[in-house]
């Protein structure tokens, strides 16, 4: 066998599985059912992968490189509005991806697979920059980060990695709050709370943070003109 032919096989397994876990839940990844939805053997994924364990983990590698892309939102010269649009595609990607997204965040459970954490207050921007531990995060420190240099949040300093991190730790667990309450359904399925819950409490935290309300009502527009 090629490695050309190896690679092929490496990848139909892997984006079998991805969606078998998209449309069954973790449940479906199965050896029997990957293999058939690959059309191979269930041999190859001891060959490739040696195991399940090893197949869902590069899933899991895959979905944080989607995400990692359904995050790169253009951007503009007003960074209170890039970071409302950050959010907005984080939710889009945690709603059409909720297997993956409960997968990558630890949540949900596969095979003994669970992701990778660690304690993202120790970090330098220039680690988070790299994408460690989650490139979800790098993108929200990203923002933040421009929103500290433009005046925009002046609570601390951006020249600070902690303060720069800490700050963007509260955006962090914001979204990813509300996400996962929504994905369990306490906010209903229609995106009803969107605006009073979750665009209002990252409005209010930017004015805590020393934006004026003014300004990041101009900037919430912007992000939804969008």
């Amino acid at each position: 066998m090629t490695s050309q032919t190896q690679r092929s096989v490496r990848d139909e397994m892997v984006h079998a599985a991805i969606a078998l876990l998209d449309e069954h839940g973790p449940d479906a990844l199965q050896t029997r059912k990957v293999a058939n939805a690959a059309g191979t053997s269930t041999m190859a994924v001891y060959t490739h992968f040696g195991g399940m364990r090893g197949l869902i983990a590069e899933v899991a590698g895959e979905g944080l490189r989607q995400f990692d892309a359904a995050l790169t939102v253009p951007q503009t010269d007003d960074p209170v509005s890039d970071l409302f649009a950050i959010g907005a595609a984080y939710r889009s990607y945690a709603i059409a991806r909720s297997h993956m997204y409960r997968l990558m965040f630890g949540s949900t459970s596969a095979h003994g697979i669970n992701a990778p954490a660690g304690n993202v207050l120790t970090l330098t921007l220039a680690e988070i920059e790299q994408g460690y531990p989650h490139p979800s995060f790098a993108h929200v420190v990203h923002g933040v980060h421009r929103c500290m240099v433009a005046g925009r949040i002046t609570v601390g300093s951006p020249d600070d990695d902690a303060t720069v991190v800490a700050t963007a730790a509260q955006f962090w667990a914001l979204i990813h709050g509300f996400v996962m309450l929504e994905l369990a359904g306490y906010y209903g399925d229609d995106g009803a709370a969107v605006a009073p819950v979750f665009d209002s409490m990252s409005s209010n935290l930017l004015v805590a943070l020393g934006d004026s309300p003014e300004r990041v009502q101009q900037s919430r527009r912007s992000a939804m003109r969008a």
